[in-house]
């Protein structure tokens, strides 16, 4: 914008002293690169995953007020209330979708306002029309439920309780519709013998992945499981995992974090720990991923294999190269990148160290696509902000010899 309107002017200065000329094309060329600058830090201008292994570069209030509404408040989204602990994602269109647990409703976030998407905030069970719908996110100190949204625009929620999937999504007229994708049913899919998504007996677990072409998969006893194009499928049972993993239990639930990568890498953390494991769903190669075996709350190990975990949420970037965890009674952030996990500081550096100290993020919700982490700022993220925490690779100046 500086370029633009200044170079006509330059142009137009046929007598004007050469210095002067050369002043402002210097001028023009600062304010260029000041401004370029500050686009690669706040919009992601570099690659989202470079942006996420960087240092905190600042941390600014996204949505919602510390107060605790048990009915909830839209409004701008500074100053909306939410109920409790929320899950939420945010699509590369910059919209976000938050699921209110307690109110048993699910927000719209766009140019920073909130308005009510789906759910009459009452716990329960029906589909259609979106401000009619009922959902059962479950009751605790967290929640038995998790949002994600596909390429298409489709939300998906699960209510790990019931074991259902639920999808929102904006009909031909325009209005949000909300229906049952699985679940409901009295069966589960065996080795080879796909079945009908609406006839499992569980169609979702509290946390699950989903594709951009909108296939969700998730974890539960029995196995790992895929649903698309409404049918139900066993990407691999519990009897085929290997013995040290199947024992210690594969259900996602209540706590934890799922997804999968574009190359087909399932990642998840059955319960929040103590171990994440993680399964190709191509060739149906399976490992553990990170933990000792046992609930070691805070040890940033020389490993992943080494480290130890507790009561945590995690999430990841999209290639899962860059994996945020915390919440609970992990209440201070970690890193896992490079294959090692760091804890995060206020200053932006990854210290092995438990202490609370900085700003006090707490549970992480998810990373957007330019590399941004949003996470609450409350200890147990009873009635805490949600911030947004942007990251760059540029060196701190204030730092730098």
């Amino acid at each position: 914008m500086i370029s633009r309107r200044l170079t006509p002017m330059f142009v137009q200065w046929p007598v004007a002293p050469c210095f002067a000329r050369v002043l402002v094309l210097a001028l023009v060329v600062v304010c260029y690169r000041a401004a370029q600058q500050q686009v690669r830090m706040v919009f992601g201008g570099e690659p989202a995953r470079a942006l996420a292994e960087g240092r905190v570069a600042g941390c600014e209030h996204f949505a919602f007020l510390r107060i605790k509404v048990p009915e909830g408040l839209a409004g701008p989204a500074t100053q909306a209330a939410k109920s409790w602990h929320v899950s939420m994602c945010v699509t590369p269109e910059e919209v976000a979708y938050v699921l209110d647990a307690e109110n048993c409703q699910v927000y719209r976030i766009k140019d920073g306002t909130v308005r009510l998407l789906a759910g009459d905030g009452i716990r329960g069970y029906r589909d259609g029309p979106a401000d009619r719908a009922r959902f059962d996110f479950g009751v605790g100190s967290y929640q038995d439920a998790d949002i994600k949204a596909d390429a298409q625009g489709n939300v998906y929620v699960s209510e790990g309780l019931p074991g259902r999937l639920r999808r929102i999504w904006r009909d031909a007229s325009g209005v949000w519709q909300v229906a049952t994708v699985a679940g409901g049913g009295s069966k589960m899919p065996t080795k080879g013998n796909p079945t009908p998504a609406r006839e499992m007996k569980v169609g979702c677990t509290s946390r699950f992945a989903v594709t951009p072409d909108g296939a969700v998969y998730f974890a539960t006893h029995s196995g790992v499981y895929c649903v698309q194009e409404g049918q139900g499928k066993l990407v691999l049972g519990v009897e085929d995992f290997p013995p040290e993993i199947a024992r210690r239990g594969l259900h996602d639930w209540h706590v934890g974090g799922s997804h999968i990568t574009p190359d087909g890498w399932f990642y998840w953390m059955p319960g929040g720990g103590p171990n994440m494991y993680r399964l190709n769903v191509n060739t149906l190669k399976v490992e553990k991923f990170a933990g000792v075996d046992k609930t070691v709350q805070g040890l940033d190990g020389p490993t992943l294999l080494e480290s130890g975990f507790h009561t945590v949420f995690a999430v990841y970037s999209t290639d899962a190269q860059v994996i945020f965890t915390g919440g609970g009674d992990e209440s201070i952030l970690r890193r896992i990148a490079g294959g090692k996990p760091a804890h995060l500081q206020k200053d932006g550096s990854f210290q092995q160290t438990t202490k609370q100290v900085g700003w006090g993020l707490y549970s992480p919700l998810c990373l957007d696509h330019k590399g941004r982490l949003y996470t609450e700022t409350g200890v147990y993220a009873w009635g805490g902000w949600v911030v947004r925490v942007y990251f760059t690779t540029e060196p701190d100046r204030e730092q730098s010899p």
